[in-house]
């Protein structure tokens, strides 16, 4: 099952400065590949974080990561082709994208600041998960001398 994106297409409407709710169509399909897209790319960076609750539908992340998501994917809906320098005629008007900003992928500030929140999420990836059982013997017991030792026993975590 695919993740829930990290943003909305409100978000991004906002950032593009049309009303919310307006887009439409294939418009509004772009946007959501968009989005999808751009998750995806800092779920990448942020493994094993999700930044999904367990109803696999709330979005838990902090406000840097929506942000960069949200900007990852406008940088794709306005330029799916990632085209970098744009002229017409002849010098009558130029247009070129800062460095990193023409396509969807992340720029190394950006997975810098997914990676430090990745880390600040508290999430330890070699963490044990999980219910399980132990079962120790004593060092005392000697099974030929009558009942175990009533430190020997099973504990569930």
């Amino acid at each position: 099952m695919a993740l829930p994106p990290l943003s909305t297409v409100a978000a991004m409407e906002v950032r593009l400065g049309v009303e919310v709710g307006s887009l439409a169509g294939l418009d509004l399909t772009r946007a959501g590949t968009s989005l999808s897209d751009a998750s995806a790319l800092v779920r990448s960076v942020s493994q094993p974080v999700t930044w999904v609750d367990v109803d696999l539908v709330t979005i838990t992340a902090p406000d840097e990561v929506v942000l960069i998501a949200t900007r990852a994917a406008l940088r794709d809906f306005r330029n799916p082709s990632g085209v970098n320098n744009e002229a017409m005629g002849s010098g009558a008007y130029s247009y070129t994208f800062a460095a990193g900003e023409a396509t969807v992928y992340l720029s190394e500030d950006e997975v810098a600041m997914i990676k430090q929140a990745a880390k600040n999420s508290g999430t330890d990836p070699n963490a044990w998960k999980g219910i399980g059982t132990i079962r120790t013997p004593s060092a005392y017991y000697d099974p030929g001398t009558g009942p175990p030792d009533p430190f020997y026993g099973t504990w569930t975590l």
